[in-house]
């Protein structure tokens, strides 16, 4: 034997030393498999040699013959061990001078993520090369498998297979396969590659490419993706091959030309970037000409957060289309509709300790023309906001600070521009005991504006200080229930708030509307979302709220909170330069439940003036471990300035197992003020040991559409998982079922 092997051949009659090499069971995870056991191929990892050892051959049978100086015959139980692979047979043949071992019977190979079997074959120590006949292959841990007529190995990272299959489903009669004439595993970078492979599927081929990369692990590898099929009332029959680029380890693309029989070719990328301090993505559309507009059109977003120092980062948004309806036309489902303006910002952050400073350069641009330049939003070029929350020195007083300096621009020549100073400094002292608060808070509300009219005419508009004060108050009480088993509270709370009123008509209105009442509104000092306004207040909070606590695992299991604004004053100040003389606000409740994988929700608002309900939610929700979900939902509103015209709808949503492979999901939401249907959806999902599959039909309202147009958008989606593969279809599909089904979260 060559001495560069430096080959120790153990010849003994010892048979029980292959008993000492322990099985390792198939590691098969999926609880929807059924393992024919004829068909599985045990690995049993080999052994890493040291580095003293690794260029040695140990090879033990239970007999050996030498039939001439250079020809040794093993046989009986055959073992050859090598640094992370492992060769046995019935029968192995060994020449010495060409160190070439040839292989006869129940031929089992172990590489290090690689099992086989094969007929007959051979390996040469040498060289690090084999070749096998009539050979079955699986992977380490059983995630694929296949069979070839001609197996070569090399080095035992790298195998070769000629005229092979390759799938992820165990036993004889796969649902899926891959037939390739030239078939590569690399272990060492966990990558497989195909030439003219035909993907059948039930027997039925389905897909045909010349060649096809995909990764055997988690590593990323460039390469073509599995194509996506769809059709919609929009775009028609669609198809699309996405092209993943690795283009670095902090740099990845996806590619994907998307042909749409209605509409014509459209190219789309998504990029994304790492850096030691930055993260991002880029997503470009474009559609040279679409045939139904006979228009250029695209979609353009940027995305970015940078870390600069410890304490300061950036973060950029850029988004800009070609039109309005682009969404619409050239989305998929439960895309963002109806949009009328993107946002273009840029914010600095500066935090250290209590403070916090952020500069903000924002734009939008207006995409629906129908929008009248007037009706369209400020920007804030800049906008400048500083706040901080701290003690006073060693005592018990909070102080903060809530200011701001931001100049508004607009792009009609016709709005008020200007700049805007806002400073809000408070004093707060909170009091607690065992079983109360008290805290009492004021602070000074400064606003400076310095503005101009259209004509470039400086207008005079006067400081505003106001002194606002507020005293909030509570109480608790608890007690045990159900034998000590839970735990009771009872919350009664006050929150009393005053500020004086000042005449306010003259400031324009940049980004200041009137939030919508709410129990969250009981306790804010200022009924405006907005520093262009503030309301003057003389008023009393009375609430009171009642939870049950479990006493074993401290969870809430019931909530309940009720609570009203009693008004001394009129309300002057508004938007419309109308009062508020009611003396009482709504009544608002809320009550939550939770109860094993059951919550339920409600919140009803009842307005004491007219003496009825003005808005009322409730929701169910069941989410079970097993993705049994249910979802139930009903809400009402009537129009604060009409209150014969009012929205309400219905929703139902849920995925439901039926057995073990299958289930069924859709949603439906309903307008019963319209007698309609919003948006319809059902489907059904199978998902067996090896692949999934579902087949989805959506129905929704195009609110935009024209006379001519369809009053409703359809389509039909589908998305086929090959386990181990990957999905025949874009994932738009499971967005749209994530979306669509609050807690839908399929595992694969």
């Amino acid at each position: 034997m060559k001495s560069s092997t430096r080959a120790l051949i153990i010849a003994t009659l010892w048979p029980a030393l292959l008993l000492a090499v322990p099985d390792q069971a198939l590691q098969v995870n999926d609880p929807l498999c059924t393992l024919d056991t004829d068909s599985v191929i045990l690995h049993t990892p080999p052994d890493a040699f040291t580095s003293e050892e690794k260029d040695q051959t140990r090879i033990s049978a239970q007999q050996v013959e030498n039939t001439s100086g250079d020809i040794s015959i093993f046989s009986g139980n055959v073992l050859i061990e090598r640094d992370k692979l492992r060769l046995q047979a019935d029968t192995t043949v060994f020449n010495r001078t060409t160190q070439q071992l040839e292989f006869d019977g129940n031929i089992h190979v172990d590489a290090e993520s690689l099992s086989i079997e094969a007929d007959n074959g051979w390996y040469n120590i040498e060289s690090q090369t084999g070749k096998f006949s009539n050979s079955r292959y699986q992977s380490a841990d059983a995630e694929y498998r296949g069979e070839t007529p001609a197996l070569s190995l090399a080095k035992g990272q790298q195998t070769l297979m000629i005229n092979s299959s390759f799938s992820s489903c165990p036993g004889e009669n796969k649902d899926w396969q891959l037939n390739t004439s030239l078939l590569k595993l690399d272990q060492e970078t966990s990558t497989g590659t195909a030439k003219h492979a035909v993907l059948w599927f039930k027997n039925i081929p389905i897909f045909y490419t010349p060649y096809l990369s995909f990764p055997l692990g988690d590593e990323r590898r460039s390469g073509f993706l599995m194509p996506g099929f769809g059709n919609s009332t929009s775009g028609g029959a669609e198809l699309s091959v996405p092209w993943y680029w690795n283009i670095a380890p902090n740099q990845d693309a996806v590619i994907t030309p998307r042909y749409m029989n209605r509409r014509g070719t459209q190219l789309n990328t998504h990029y994304r970037y790492l850096t030691q301090s930055s993260n991002g993505l880029v997503d470009l559309e474009y559609l040279p000409e679409d045939k139904q507009t006979q228009t250029e059109r695209y979609l353009i977003k940027f995305n970015n957060h940078s870390d600069i120092t410890t304490n300061t980062n950036l973060d950029l948004t850029i988004q800009d289309t070609s039109d309005k309806d682009y969404f619409d036309d050239l989305g998929a489902g439960f895309t963002i509709s109806n949009t009328t303006h993107l946002e273009q910002k840029a914010t600095l952050r500066y935090t250290q300790d209590t403070w916090s400073i952020n500069t903000v350069l924002q734009s939008y641009e207006t995409i629906d023309d129908t929008i009248a330049l007037a009706s369209r939003p400020y920007r804030r070029l800049p906008q400048i906001t500083v706040t901080a929350t701290d003690t006073l020195r060693d005592s018990e007083l909070l102080w903060s600070l809530n200011s701001e300096l931001v100049d508004f621009k607009h792009e009609s020549n016709t709005k008020i521009e200007g700049q805007r100073i806002y400073l809000y400094p408070q004093l707060s002292w909170p009091i607690t005991g065992t079983a109360w608060f008290i805290t009492p808070t004021t602070g000074i509300h400064y606003s400076q504006y310095k503005m101009t009219d259209e004509f470039s005419n400086e207008l005079d508009i006067e400081n505003r200080s106001l002194s606002i004060s507020s005293l909030d108050a509570g109480l608790f009480f608890e007690r045990d229930i159900v034998n000590n088993n839970y735990l009771q509270t009872f919350e009664p709370r006050l929150y009393y708030l005053y500020a004086p009123y000042e005449d306010q008509s003259a400031i324009p209105i940049f980004d200041t509307t009137e939030t919508e009442f709410g129990f969250s509104q009981l306790f804010r000092d200022n009924r405006f979302s907005g520093v262009d306004r503030v309301g003057d207040a003389n008023q009393l909070t009375l609430a009171l709220s009642s939870r049950i606590i479990s006493q074993a695992s401290s969870a809430e299991l019931l909530n309940l909170s009720i609570g009203q604004i009693h008004y001394f004053d009129d309300r002057k100040v508004s938007l419309t330069n109308i009062e508020s003389t009611h003396k009482k606000s709504d009544i608002v409740a809320e009550i939550g439940a939770r109860l094993n994988h059951w919550n339920a929700k409600s919140t009803v608002q009842w307005d004491t003036q007219l003496d009825q309900l003005d808005k009322r939610n409730i929701t169910l929700s069941y989410v079970s471990p097993q993705q049994e979900i249910l979802n139930l939902g009903y809400r009402f509103r009537r129009d604060p300035a009409d209150t014969n015209n009012s929205i309400e709808q219905t929703d139902f949503s849920f995925n439901w197992p039926m057995t073990n492979q299958y289930s069924l999901l859709g949603r439906w939401s309903y307008s019963v003020t319209d007698k309609q249907d919003i948006d319809s959806l059902f489907g059904i999902e199978y998902e067996s040991c090896c692949w999934a599959l579902r087949v989805v039909a959506q129905r929704y309202l195009n609110i935009d559409a024209t006379p001519d147009e369809d009053e409703y958008d359809t389509s039909i989606m589908f998305q086929l998982v090959l386990k181990g593969l990957g999905s025949v279809s874009e994932k738009s599909t499971t967005n749209i079922l994530k979306q669509a089904i609050p807690g839908y979260s399929p595992e694969y």
